[in-house]
């Protein structure tokens, strides 16, 4: 079968192998990729700076969309032609997450989706949104992201930006009950943003401490729950924004890694929270699944490449333009 395999670090460690078809052996199935969805993370890892240990050669990519077609003895849960998505974190099925369940994240500790084929215990898949199509392969890290995050959404959610988890916290808020605000830059975006649902929109090239602005337009009230994406480029603004006794939940950090907190603002002032998010559990991801097939929920896409030109998604990815996910068609 075809697939990418990361040999060295950089987009030119990514090279085309041909690797044997897997065979599903008890309580395995087999899964034929439909397509994969790339994340911040996965470039992270090609470049060689990820916060936790790769060995190469790697097949990357942790989020797809595929179909079952061959199920191995004592399966119960699947069979041919169930369309699924893998898990990010295979080991963590429930309840609290553990530091060992570090140990297997798929792209990273065990190979990932860039391959036709790839096998998987029954209960490392979940069942895909049946009215989605390859862009269900965007699921498993973005979007189970938000859904975790905004479990505890409160009233107001503050997202920063148009990438993949404040697009899916965007369209996910409505269905916790919770109006979304946008901070994004241009016009452009502002009227995506609008588009797509947003209750209010700043656009931070116009109002660079957008912090304070947020408490402007929301009556001095502030975000219950801010989605912090950027890290250094954005957390003093995050923390002004937010309401008292709120929630910052940090899942990302596209400006930076290492960050100054002002301890008075943030736990004095705000009497704030700190939470840190990395996807959820396959229980978690079940019930999202359900809930964006009740409201009809799909993801915003930017582009779909082949397989082909797996190094014009990365670069797509690597670029900062990109609004919505960036997919890779395996057939």
């Amino acid at each position: 079968m075809r697939a990418i395999q990361l040999q060295a670090f950089g987009q030119n460690g990514l090279v085309f192998a041909d690797l044997p078809v897997p065979a599903p052996g008890p309580g395995e199935v087999l899964v034929r990729v439909d397509a994969a969805s790339l994340n911040h993370r996965d470039l992270e890892i090609v470049e060689g700076r990820y916060a936790m240990p790769v060995t190469l050669p790697l097949v990357p990519v942790s989020d797809a969309v595929g179909e079952v077609v061959e199920c191995g003895p004592g399966v119960t849960q699947w069979h041919a032609g169930d369309r699924v998505n893998p898990v990010f974190f295979p080991d963590w099925q429930d309840g609290p997450f553990h530091a060992d369940h570090f140990l297997r994240q798929r792209g990273a500790g065990i190979d990932g989706t860039l391959r036709e084929y790839t096998v998987h215990a029954e209960h490392e898949l979940v069942r895909a949104p049946h009215h989605l199509g390859i862009e269900a392969a965007t699921l498993p890290i973005a979007a189970l992201t938000a859904w975790r995050a905004l479990r505890d959404a409160g009233q107001r959610v503050l997202v920063i930006g148009l990438g993949g988890v404040s697009l899916f916290a965007l369209q996910l808020a409505k269905v916790f009950g919770a109006a979304a605000w946008v901070v994004t830059r241009g016009e452009d975006k502002v009227q995506r943003a609008r588009s797509l649902g947003a209750d209010l929109v700043i656009d931070r090239g116009e109002h660079p401490q957008w912090g304070q602005r947020v408490h402007e337009q929301s009556g001095g009230l502030g975000a219950d729950l801010v989605i912090e994406v950027g890290g250094a480029a954005t957390m003093a603004q995050s923390t002004l924004a937010l309401a008292v006794g709120g929630t910052m939940a940090i899942v990302g950090y596209l400006g930076g890694a290492d960050v100054s907190v002002n301890l008075k603002q943030l736990f004095i002032a705000k009497r704030a929270r700190l939470q840190g998010h990395t996807v959820g559990s396959r229980r978690d991801f079940t019930e999202m699944n359900e809930a964006l097939t009740l409201h009809g929920i799909r993801p915003v896409i930017d582009s779909c490449h082949d397989l082909d030109h797996v190094s014009a998604a990365f670069s797509r990815l690597a670029s900062g333009r990109a609004v919505g996910k960036v997919l890779i068609r395996l057939r």
